[in-house]
């Protein structure tokens, strides 16, 4: 036999259920402000790394360099002294190692992060070249390695100038070179060459060293991965090189490719596009020197 309910138990029965979803609203609420407050700390927690990183970044980075900075001065001026321009020299190349591995090191943080964001501006890639050029020609010497580079414009005539972010364009090439000289062999050869496009860069950097298996190509790029490993590992490296180079030229829009042989070189090709800049976006720094230009004059 069916129950009838009667309209007291229905509204009974309304009323608990309003409010079990007066509860439940109330629960979730609270919750809804307690992820909102975390949501809060982790910002700030965000920013406040950002801004350590940043600070941090400059707080050694700027001593590193008037160390390389007095150091290149000190040189030519220690050759008349038995053992000093030795020691001037390893000192400018001790401190430029430190400076090329923190800046690896805290572009990694802001990569993983996710703070690293492109910085487009007027850039004069022969000037570039030849500071990064001349900060590896000790590396390159003490393994007698011949550490050439050059600039093709999209013109005899015109300047090779592009629109890219200068200071990870410079840590590109920075880590491309650094590992083509770890793996060439004394008396080899390590090339750097930048050609201006209708619509952005190409830079590739080739080497005549020992070369990478086929099937270990596309493994290289693996954050800390190093395929020479083990206690008796030859080469040096933290295994973040390679895998900032990537990072980097996908976060510039562009492409790279890889082509080696064991025992007969390698060659590293990136392709990036121009980007967008703004208007007042002039200037471009690298190892303590700005380099600036003159905006072109409006065509009548």
């Amino acid at each position: 036999m069916s129950h009838i309910v009667t309209d007291q138990e229905l509204i009974e029965e309304l009323k608990l259920r309003f409010e079990r979803s007066r509860k439940a609203f109330a629960d979730l609420t609270t919750v809804n402000l307690r992820l909102r407050e975390m949501n809060r700390r982790l910002e700030q927690s965000e920013r406040l790394k950002s801004n350590f990183l940043s600070n941090i970044r400059n707080e050694i980075n700027n001593p590193l360099n008037a160390i390389m900075g007095t150091a290149s001065q000190l040189i030519p001026l220690t050759r008349a002294t038995a053992g000093a321009e030795e020691l001037v020299t390893t000192l400018h190349d001790e401190a430029f190692n430190l400076d090329f591995q923190l800046r690896n090191i805290f572009m990694a943080a802001e990569l993983e992060a996710g703070d690293a964001q492109p910085a487009p501006v007027l850039l004069n890639l022969e000037l570039l070249l030849q500071e990064l050029i001349d900060g590896f020609r000790t590396r390159a010497a003490v393994k007698r390695i011949t550490l050439a580079g050059s600039v093709q414009p999209v013109a005899e005539a015109t300047a090779p100038i592009i629109v890219t972010d200068g200071e990870k364009l410079a840590l590109i090439i920075s880590n491309l070179v650094a590992n083509a000289i770890e793996f060439t062999d004394d008396g080899g050869d390590v090339t750097v060459n930048l050609a201006v496009l209708e619509d952005g860069l190409q830079l590739q950097v080739t080497d005549t060293g020992i070369g990478i298996l086929a099937e270990d190509i596309p493994t290289i790029f693996d954050r800390f991965r190093q395929l020479d490993t083990g206690a008796t590992r030859r080469h040096h490296g933290h295994g973040l090189g390679l895998s900032i180079v990537k990072a980097l030229v996908e976060l510039l829009d562009g492409r790279i490719e890889v082509l080696s042989q064991p025992q007969a070189g390698s060659s590293f090709t990136v392709w990036l596009p121009n980007l967008q800049m703004e208007p007042e976006a002039t200037a471009f720094g690298v190892g303590g020197n700005l380099f600036l230009f003159e905006p072109e004059p409006d065509k009548p």
